[in-house]
């Protein structure tokens, strides 16, 4: 038995130290717990890698003082289980390292007994767990983080009144949320599985295929706002805005798509009350050139016959004060007719500014002189103070500024008793500005005064007299013609000390070689004696009124009531003017003066000046020029005498 003795030691030492070649080469931490009195305690030395310690240093100081303090339990426990349970189990605890932080760790325990059934030592392999269960938490997290987005999103696709859809390639859908029911009156079961272009008008449908198609094509491309009707359970089409993105990977289309109805619907209002608003516009305008027509044409014969009246040889001195004074209203009333039409194409956003080159000092002068009988009857002097004269030409509306100047030198000279009025001008290089100013000495404004310049109907005098007339829309539309010009006015004034007005706009210096290189000016030469002219109007007094002017020129003057019977006129004899009026009855003016520059006969190429009372004509190719209306007869015999030609020969 001895011998036998001998071998079993030695087998034993045999698959010890096997048993601890295995365990040394293991990644593993591989440890031995014997109980008490039943050998050595072992722990391989992948401990150190694991944990710092030597296994040396684990043994000695006992294995569960290397345990986290809440976790001893835990692993005592699991041995305690093994005794009178299973053989094996894991636990999972808390390391101590040896820099002082935790790491997870995770055993799997078996207990080993003898021969006689009794427990030997328990054999553990532990391992490293803490990145897994780093890796697991976050998992975790990740899950709850979903499970809530779901939530959420669960949450708000019920409640919102936006409807949430899902489609695939073919159009099928996938998902829709409950909001569909409330929008569209269906149940989400009832759409899931059908295609969404049966639900799309017709006529929006070739707009959805156009935007997916846009946006399966360029992949950078945002996506796009897309609108369409969409068929109501109870046959209404709902209009829905939405901005679809395309998922290529998954083969899906998804986004959120909103009910637009009472927005469609308000801007079909919208859309209907500003075609009405256009119709009256244009209705307003008709209105405003028939009435600029019908007021100012009587006007012409009224101030025309006074003119003429006065240039009667031995008028007796009370006629001819009378006649002034016909004259004078006449100019007053058209002076308030010209202002209430101007105000009314400036409401409705019908002036247009016409830059031309234009010498402004001749045009100031011209407009200055204007007011000088008005200035002498008050004793005021009248004049202008070049501050910073401006180049000779400059590129500015000549017909608005004259009229600005017109309005504030009239309030001007209107409101002051004692004194003067100066017209100051600068010009500002620097900024291409041109700044005038009119200056008076007269009864100025307080600053209750003030603050209604510039208002419609709002007079200084407003709550007094009204002694010194005046509409009050000159400071309006001069405020008006400014902006349209691109420019600012303004005013400053003490009472009893005098006011200036003042205006700025832009005016571009033309370049010499342009102000030098103009054309010639043109020489007027009146129409000699057997010369022709004829006067289109429909109106009887206008024509006579006319041939009298015209007198002047010793010409054989012809008349037509209407465009149709000046073309007949103009193809029969030739003329060296033609007057034409512009509205009509049968053919209107410029319909009879295109006809007749369109038709080969002897007045294709004769000057045709345009005589109108629309403040709103514009001259056109067919005409060479244009008269006004109401006209003085200074005026009339200068465009006359502008455009006419020498009288033809008889062919």
């Amino acid at each position: 038995m001895p011998d036998q003795n001998l071998k079993d030691m030695d087998a034993l030492r045999s698959s010890e130290a096997f048993f601890r070649l295995l365990a040394e080469r293991a990644g593993d931490v591989i440890s031995r717990h014997r109980f008490a009195d039943r050998g050595d305690t072992y722990l391989s030395p992948a401990v150190e890698r694991l944990l710092g310690w030597t296994a040396a240093e684990v043994i000695e100081s006992g294995f569960k003082a290397f345990y986290h303090p809440d976790d001893r339990q835990a692993v005592s426990a699991a041995v305690a289980a093994m005794l009178s349970g299973p053989p094996e189990l894991s636990v999972q605890y808390r390391g101590r390292a040896k820099d002082g932080r935790y790491v997870w760790l995770e055993s799997h325990l078996r207990l080993v007994r003898d021969e006689a059934g009794e427990p030997l030592e328990v054999v553990a392999v532990t391992r490293d767990i803490d990145a897994r269960l780093r890796l697991e938490e976050e998992a975790r997290q990740a899950r709850e983080a979903a499970r809530e987005t779901e939530s959420r999103f669960q949450s708000l696709a019920t409640t919102t009144r936006d409807i949430v859809i899902e489609v695939d390639r073919r159009g099928r859908i996938l998902f829709v949320s409950a909001a569909v029911e409330p929008v569209l009156g269906y149940a989400p079961s009832e759409l899931l599985g059908r295609k969404a272009a049966h639900l799309t008008h017709p006529e929006d449908l070739p707009g959805l295929v156009g935007g997916f198609g846009r946006g399966l094509r360029d992949r950078a491309a945002a996506p796009e706002v897309l609108e369409a009707r969409a068929l109501h359970k109870d046959g209404r089409w709902i209009w829905l805005q939405g901005r679809p993105v395309i998922d290529r990977e998954a083969g899906r289309i998804h986004g959120v798509v909103r009910d637009i109805t009472d927005y469609k619907q308000s801007q079909d209002r919208l859309a209907a009350e500003r075609d009405r608003a256009e119709k009256a516009l244009e209705a307003r305008s008709a209105f405003l050139a028939n009435m600029s027509h019908e007021l100012r044409t009587p006007l012409t014969a009224v101030i025309g016959f006074a003119a003429l009246v006065e240039g009667v040889a031995g008028l007796p001195d009370e006629a001819r004060d009378y006649v002034a004074r016909i004259s004078t209203a006449g100019k007053s009333l058209l002076s308030v007719i010209n202002d209430v039409l101007e105000l009314s194409k400036l409401e409705t956003g019908q002036v247009e500014t016409h830059l031309a080159p234009c010498a402004l000092a001749p045009l100031i002068d011209d407009t200055v002189k204007m007011f000088a009988l008005h200035a002498a009857e008050k004793s005021l002097d009248l004049r202008i103070r070049m501050i910073e004269a401006p180049p000779r030409v400059l590129m500015i509306d000549p017909d608005r500024v004259r009229q600005v100047l017109i309005n504030l030198i009239g309030n001007a000279i209107r409101y002051t008793d004692v004194g003067s009025v100066t017209v100051e001008v600068i010009w500002r290089a620097e900024l291409a500005e041109l700044f005038v100013a009119v200056k008076d000495t007269g009864i100025g404004i307080d600053p209750e005064g003030q603050a209604q310049l510039f208002k419609r109907f709002s007079q200084v005098e407003a709550s007094r007299s009204r002694s010194r007339g005046g509409a009050g829309l000159g400071l309006v539309i001069s405020k008006g013609l400014v902006e349209a010009m691109g420019g600012r006015i303004g005013a400053s004034s003490r009472p009893g000390e005098g006011s200036s007005f003042w205006f700025a706009i832009p005016a571009q210096a033309l370049l010499r070689e342009e102000q030098s290189d103009g054309e010639a000016a043109p020489v007027f030469e009146p129409v000699r004696a057997g010369g022709r002219i004829l006067v289109v109007d429909d109106n009887a007094l206008n024509r006579e009124m006319t041939r009298a002017i015209l007198g002047v020129f010793d010409a054989e003057v012809a008349e037509a009531r209407d465009g149709r019977e000046a073309v007949d006129a103009a193809m029969v004899q030739p003329f060296d003017l033609i007057l034409m009026d512009i509205r009509m009855p049968v053919m209107d003016g410029l319909e009879a003066a295109r006809a007749i520059r369109d038709r080969v006969g002897p007045n294709q190429g004769a000057p045709i000046l345009a005589f109108s009372a629309d403040m709103d004509f514009q001259v056109s190719e067919a005409f060479d020029g244009l008269v006004r209306k109401p006209v003085t007869a200074a005026q009339l015999i200068q465009a006359v005498a502008g455009a006419a030609r020498a009288p033809r020969t008889a062919a």
